[in-house]
């Protein structure tokens, strides 16, 4: 269930690396799902690890690279052929936590990866922080806009599936092990599903989360939202691995108790 890249630097902080959705895997769905390409060239790309030159760079923590091979290419960590698959990968999530004796964890990813992060975060009480980038809240309508064509690959034969998926973040009980922690979200106001992202905040509100936004401004979309700020985004990951704010300080201007705008734009 649990699978992926562990870099083990002796520390008692450990850095959940959430993969984002790789163009050469969103470009392969239709071969995919025509069966043109294979499950074992599939696993191929899962293998090549974003995020791994800050990892390098800051071997103050230990890292786990997670994997997201599911529903034949990947399942936001959630989901696999129509079936839901976050209880199992929490309790997966929970035992490697344990039998590491990690103090901290940290779960970070961008886009699909963002999701990722953010899910966990607010499932599992062993998760400290969460710096999620650019997060698809409403997964489903991703997916129609990605590969409408190919939606089966994802939801399998299974009745209102796809409406499940699309509002998962919202279901309840996904709350229920909520304990304390410090959520970070990094997104642009031109970013695909950025007015979904704050209907979200606002849910996470009315539950007593707590999160701060880090807000960009400027006219970027999606993945240069991230491609094109790497130094902002290297200095809050450090900060979050450090429990320091120093470097957002540096970068961005507090406008609100829970918005941090860049200012550079």
């Amino acid at each position: 269930m649990l699978h992926g890249k562990h870099l083990i630097n002796g520390s008692k902080t450990l850095v959940l690396v959430f993969q984002n959705a790789a163009k050469p895997l969103n470009d392969a769905i239709p071969d995919i799902s025509s069966g043109k390409v294979t499950q074992e060239e599939v696993a191929e790309m899962h293998e090549r690890y974003t995020w791994m030159k800050f990892a390098e760079r800051v071997p103050k923590a230990d890292y786990f690279f997670v994997k997201d091979h599911f529903s034949s290419v990947y399942g936001w960590y959630f989901m696999d052929h129509g079936t839901f698959i976050h209880e199992a990968f929490n309790e997966a999530l929970t035992t490697f936590i344990k039998q590491h004796g990690y103090q901290r964890v940290i779960a970070f990813g961008s886009s699909k990866g963002g999701t990722g992060a953010l899910l966990y975060g607010v499932m599992n009480p062993l998760i400290t922080d969460v710096l999620s980038l650019i997060p698809q809240i409403h997964v489903g309508r991703f997916i129609n806009r990605l590969c409408p064509d190919e939606k089966a690959l994802f939801y399998g034969n299974t009745p209102g599936f796809e409406k499940q998926v699309d509002e998962f973040l919202f279901a309840d009980k996904l709350y229920a092990g909520y304990k304390n922690t410090k959520l970070y979200v990094y997104s642009g106001i031109f970013d695909i599903q950025f007015e979904a992202l704050l209907r979200y905040q606002t849910f996470l509100t009315k539950k007593g989360i707590a999160s701060e936004l880090l807000l960009n401004r400027s006219d970027e979309r999606h993945t240069r939202l991230v491609n094109q700020y790497t130094t902002f985004i290297y200095g809050a990951l450090e900060d979050v691995i450090d429990q320091s704010e120093n470097r957002m300080d540096q970068q961005a201007i507090k406008i609100a108790p829970s918005v941090r705008v860049l200012k550079e734009q």
